[in-house]
């Protein structure tokens, strides 16, 4: 009994051995998914889903530490309680990620993202009650994603299952102040994507 124990063990440990992140590799990676957006500061907003998708790149400094540089589309934005319209912000980002690996399948990551806007919509319309939606947000809009990468290989090749848990952190308003007693409101969503990485 103890030996099959034993050789249980080394099984599971050859098997984690052999999936571990290795130094120096250069991954490639596309998601795809939804984000649970909404507009922080501002009592008009309600959650809204919205779809995200993104290709990047990660590099393995140590087995346990690596970088990631992505380029993702983001829809984000809310739904107004008071005129019953959807506020669509679509945004080209790109994130710079810090990743430390708890486990060879299991990744907290973080780090800075600069986002562009492209197009502002109500209701699919690029205008509002006479203005453009665009004109009273700004351009660009810098946060923080916190969250959690889940990659259990797939292959031999180190081909792997993506599943992407974040929390996009807006720290820098997404509107203009348009006059004193307008507030800052801040872009924030909860993005859960599904994907494939695989080795250069």
């Amino acid at each position: 009994m103890k030996k099959y124990i034993a050789l249980v063990v080394v099984a599971i440990m050859t098997s984690v051995s052999m999936n571990a992140q290795q130094q120096g590799e250069l991954n490639y990676k596309v998601r795809l998914g939804a984000a649970m957006s909404t507009i922080t500061n501002n009592d008009d907003a309600k959650m809204e889903p919205n779809l995200q998708y993104a290709v990047g790149l990660d590099y393995m400094l140590t087995n346990k530490f690596a970088v990631g540089l992505e380029v993702q589309g983001n829809n984000l934005g809310a739904k107004s309680k008071a005129f019953d319209k959807r506020m669509t912000l679509s945004y080209t980002s790109i994130p710079l990620l810090a990743k430390y690996y708890v486990t060879p399948w299991l990744a907290l990551q973080a780090g800075p993202q600069v986002s562009f806007l492209g197009k502002a919509t109500m209701d699919g319309e690029t205008s509002f009650m006479g203005n453009k939606v665009k004109d009273k947000l700004k351009k660009v809009e810098l946060a923080i994603p916190l969250g959690f990468s889940f990659e259990p290989k797939i292959g031999k090749n180190g081909d792997a299952l993506l599943v992407d848990l974040r929390y996009h952190l807006g720290v820098t308003p997404m509107n203009k102040k348009i006059d004193n007693e307008a507030k800052s409101s801040y872009n924030s969503a909860i993005c859960l994507t599904v994907g494939y990485r695989t080795n250069f």
